[in-house]
């Protein structure tokens, strides 16, 4: 596979016609438990919303602020790259009827995929500048699954 294949190209799973590219709009965070949730927003205007557990919520609604210890999410990007691997994109799919996030990455000219949570993908793309895509599915999923009632302004559920 050429380094020009991605998973929006016309490679891998040809999600090219079935993908929409994302912006983080904001990340919420529950006063009451800590969970939280990443807003995401297509150009078209389709949302998706990413939930977060208590420690990434913080971790990537606290982005720009120093933290007493380096995340996770972090290292892997480091020791990616310190490998020689160029992560690329990340995409928001549907498998057995759960999101799942694909990570799409360089090694030698060979373009590979590998699985991760929402929640990891989205923590990948953020931190480490990728572009984030989704798919037609994933956005009827995330729309089917949208909470129809929010607990009050400082809740996310």
């Amino acid at each position: 596979m050429s380094t020009k294949e991605e998973l929006t190209g016309a490679g891998l799973g040809g999600y090219a016609s079935r993908v929409k590219r994302l912006e983080l709009v904001r990340i919420r965070v529950c006063n009451r438990c800590g969970r939280g949730g990443a807003e995401l927003r297509g150009e078209d205007g389709a949302r998706l919303v990413v939930p977060l557990d208590p420690v990434r919520a913080r971790q990537l609604a606290d982005a720009g602020r120093e933290e007493d210890v380096r995340s996770f999410t972090d290292l892997v990007l480091e020791q990616l790259a310190a490998a020689g691997v160029e992560a690329r994109e990340v995409v928001l799919d549907v498998a057995d009827g759960r999101l799942r996030a694909l990570l799409s990455f360089v090694r030698a000219c060979e373009t590979d995929v590998v699985g991760c949570t929402t929640d990891e993908g989205v923590a990948l793309a953020l931190r480490g500048g990728l572009r984030l895509y989704a798919t037609d599915e994933a956005l009827a999923h995330a729309a089917a699954d949208r909470p129809r009632a929010a607990g009050g302004p400082d809740t996310v559920h």
